[in-house]
């Protein structure tokens, strides 16, 4: 049924079609990104050559930046980094967010307990882990990467463990045995609250001062955000879909509560969860680019729009490395919101 609704809205719209192409072909370029790049690598200096204007030589038909490098290639490969972030990182917070307001809908702050004895063992492993992890970083930083990966696996291990041994312990105690409530719908509005409160590129660069440079980490520290609109959406439906009498008929015979969400609440929150997806992701696309400007985040020699964006400061007369990017960027991210649109349509129940 939702498959005929997207097909029945794909025949309506002639926007759709047109961003679907535009991102079809988008796709076929970063994937052929070897191939289309004209045999130029995005960071195959050519001094003698730069600032060289489009259109107007022939080795280089977009033109090159300050630095010799091609215009056409670091589009290519630009956009295929822009995506490798964006992607990832909301395809995890919408996993990430969708589950954690759903359970604290449905469980609110009474039904789910725990023992201190774990909350004190989780806390202590928390933060071994960011302090060894992130803030003491450089423990390891005169190893190889392979090395050093394998460093920090070990330690991870080691913690866990003696956090699981802590644990036991801490049971035997009588005060640190005893169950208590877990407020998660509280834990989670307070949580939501306190980082919402934060202008977002604020946040971003606060957290990047704890990462070294990476795709990784930048998949890590935008994650930290963007959890909150989908956890925000999924609570919100879920506490409108729980007082439904079907949901409460669910209950009383004894479905799961996994089952309950995943096949009676989830699928009716699609529409403005699948919205909260183009929109979180095209929002992405423009963080990354702000972040290659800024020189934050990603290695200086990733290929990025926005650090062609930022190579246009040193010579304003080099128009091309202002209008190419940009345009693709505005473009894809127009695209985008096209198809949100069109699948918060498609996917609407009717009333």
């Amino acid at each position: 049924m939702i498959w005929q609704r997207l097909k029945r809205a794909r025949q309506q719209q002639w926007t759709f079609k047109l961003a679907a192409v535009y991102l079809l072909v988008l796709l076929v370029c970063m994937l052929f990104a070897p191939f289309l790049s004209a045999g130029f690598h995005p960071n195959f200096l050519d001094l003698s050559q730069t600032y060289q204007a489009p259109f107007f030589f022939q080795a280089h038909w977009l033109g090159t930046d300050q630095l010799g490098r091609d215009v056409w290639a670091n589009l290519l490969y630009g956009c295929r980094t822009a995506f490798l972030v964006a992607v990832p990182v909301m395809l995890l917070a919408l996993v990430a967010g969708t589950g954690l307001g759903m359970a604290a809908a449905w469980f609110g702050n009474k039904l789910l307990h725990f023992r201190r004895a774990a909350a004190v063992s989780l806390g202590l492993w928390l933060f071994a882990v960011w302090f060894y992890g992130f803030y003491r970083a450089d423990f390891s930083s005169e190893l190889d990467q392979n090395a050093a990966g394998l460093l920090r696996v070990g330690w991870l291990a080691v913690l866990s463990a003696v956090a699981i041994v802590l644990n036991r312990l801490l049971k035997t105690l009588p005060f640190l045995a005893k169950k208590v409530p877990l407020p998660l719908d509280e834990l989670l509005l307070k949580t939501m609250e306190v980082l919402a409160s934060v202008p977002r590129l604020i946040l971003v660069l606060s957290f990047a001062a704890l990462l070294s440079p990476g795709i990784g980490n930048v998949v890590l520290l935008l994650l930290l955000t963007y959890w909150i609109g989908p956890a925000r959406l999924a609570r919100a439906e879920t506490l409108k879909m729980k007082q439904l009498p079907y949901i409460e008929a669910a209950q009383a015979s004894g479905l799961p509560v996994w089952r309950i969400l995943s096949r009676h609440v989830l699928p009716n929150a699609a529409a403005p969860l699948v919205t909260a997806f183009c929109f979180g992701l095209s929002g992405l696309l423009g963080l990354e680019a702000t972040l290659s400007f800024l020189g934050i985040g990603l290695p200086p020699e990733t290929p990025s729009l926005g650090r062609m964006l930022a190579g246009a400061r040193l010579n304003t007369d080099a128009w091309w490395l202002v209008l190419f990017p940009a345009l693709l960027l505005c473009l894809t991210i127009l695209a985008i919101q096209t198809i949100g649109q069109a699948f918060r349509k498609a996917l609407e129940v009717e009333k």
